[in-house]
C-alpha cells in the first residue's frame, strides 16, 4: 500500500528500511546493549541497591546506589562515585558481598609462616610446661603414642582458642591446618568466620587474633619466618 501511494517498488522500500535499521543499530548500539544488560541485572537479581560489590579491577569497591537502564552508580569506600555500564557487570567478573552480609560470619583465611628449622618434637618437659601454661591442652595431648611436634601442639591450641572465642562464629567451620611448605617457611593457616562483618571491627578482630598467635609462638619454641 505504501509502495502504491509513493509510486515506489516495495523492494526499494525494504532496502531502505534495512539500511535505516543498520544505521539505527550502529548509532544506538551501546545504549541498547546497556538497556538489555540493565534489565537482565534486575530480572536475575544479580545486584540490588545497597549491595556491596567489588569489581575485578579492584578500582571499584563500594555500595550500589542506583541501578539505571544504562548505568549503575556505585559509591566507593573512599566516597568517590563510579558509574559503570551494566554490560561490565554481565561480561566481567565482580564480587557481590550480599550473601556474606546476610550470613552469620565473614571469612578469615590467612597463614602464619613458621621457620621450618624451629619445627621439632616436643620433649616431656616441654609438654608439661605447655600443659601448665595452657590447661586446654591437657586432654588433647594425653595418651599420645609418640611425642608431638611443636607445630602440632601449636595448631591444636590455636583451634581450641578459636573455638572458645565469642568473636568467632562457632556454627561455621573453624580449622587450623598446616599447608604446603614454601620458601617462606611452614604456613600454619587459620580459617574461621568473624561474627562482626563491619569492615573496621572485622579488621580489628582478625588483627587481634593474629597478634596473639604470633605473640605465643616463642612459648612453643617456634620462630616466625
Amino acid at each position: 500500500m505504501i509502495g502504491i501511494l509513493v509510486n515506489k517498488s516495495p523492494t526499494v522500500l525494504f532496502a531502505g528500511l534495512g539500511a535505516s535499521a543498520a544505521i539505527f543499530s550502529l548509532v544506538f548500539k551501546d545504549p541498547l546493549v546497556s538497556f538489555v544488560a540493565g534489565v537482565q541485572l534486575s530480572l536475575n537479581d544479580i545486584i540490588r541497591p545497597g549491595d556491596w560489590v567489588t569489581l575485578a579491577d579492584q578500582k571499584t569497591d563500594g555500595i550500589v546506589q542506583e541501578i539505571g537502564l544504562i548505568t549503575v552508580k556505585i559509591k566507593n569506600f573512599d566516597n568517590s562515585i563510579s558509574t559503570v555500564p551494566p554490560t561490565v557487570l554481565l561480561t566481567n567478573t565482580f564480587k557481590n558481598w550480599r550473601e556474606m552480609v546476610e550470613s552469620g560470619g565473614r571469612l578469615v583465611v590467612k597463614p602464619i609462616y613458621v621457620d621450618k628449622a624451629s619445627v621439632k618434637q616436643c620433649t616431656p618437659e616441654m609438654l608439661d610446661k605447655l600443659r601448665q601454661e595452657f590447661p586446654v591442652l591437657k586432654d588433647p595431648l594425653s595418651g599420645t603414642t609418640q611425642p608431638p611436634t611443636n607445630t602440632q601442639v601449636f595448631r591444636i591450641y590455636l583451634e581450641k582458642y578459636l573455638e572458645k572465642s565469642s568473636e568467632v562464629n562457632q556454627q561455621m567451620e573453624v580449622r587450623v591446618a598446616q599447608m604446603e611448605i614454601t620458601d617462606r617457611g611452614v604456613p600454619i593457616q587459620l580459617y574461621f568466620f568473624c561474627t562482626n562483618k563491619d569492615n573496621k571491627e572485622y579488621e580489628r578482630i582478625q588483627s587481634d587474633i593474629f597478634d596473639y598467635a604470633i605473640g605465643i609462638l616463642p612459648m612453643f619454641e617456634l620462630v616466625l619466618k
